[in-house]
């Protein structure tokens, strides 16, 4: 955003959302979004509330919001491969399902070196088997799932320090 680099984490909780924001101290949380024309937004976020529209140019997003307008670009962490730019975190970075599947195949143990964009598992989900990455490079610190075991979207499977 806006030429720097940020991991954010959504999480669907209920009807909310918990977020986190790696790269700064304190920002995480629940917040409530709520799509209310296309491509414009309303977010409850601790008692204050925003909205925010989203126009795309290009590969970016406009993103405006309180009349300021800031430049987005979207990245899927787990789809960067170890040449291109690494996630720019400190600290653990858990690995979460992304929808619930079924674990088929873990490609590392506890204790691995990994690299950004290395496979750390495979998750079989609505019959297709997907290979989740890593988001930087680092250590494999626990793996909280094991093959043939059924996970729940947003399920912790694995953190890389």
């Amino acid at each position: 955003m806006d030429g720097g680099d940020y991991s954010l984490t959504l999480t669907r909780n209920g009807t909310n959302f918990e977020y986190s924001l790696l790269e700064v101290e304190g920002a995480s949380g629940e917040a409530s979004i709520v799509e209310v024309t296309p491509d414009v937004f309303s977010i409850l976020l601790n008692r204050r509330s925003f909205t925010v529209q989203l126009v795309p140019n290009g590969s970016q997003l406009e993103v405006w919001t309180s009349g300021k307008l800031h430049r987005v670009t979207v990245t899927d962490a787990r789809d960067r491969s170890s040449k291109s730019k690494k996630v720019a975190a400190a600290g653990p970075i858990e690995i979460r399902a992304q929808m619930p599947g079924k674990i088929i195949k873990l490609l590392v143990q506890p204790g691995s070196p990994v690299q950004a964009g290395q496979g750390v598992i495979v998750v079989e989900a609505m019959k297709m088997q997907n290979e989740m990455k890593s988001p930087k490079d680092g250590v494999v610190s626990k793996i909280q799932a094991a093959e043939g075991q059924t996970v729940l979207a947003g399920e912790t499977l694995l953190v890389v320090e």
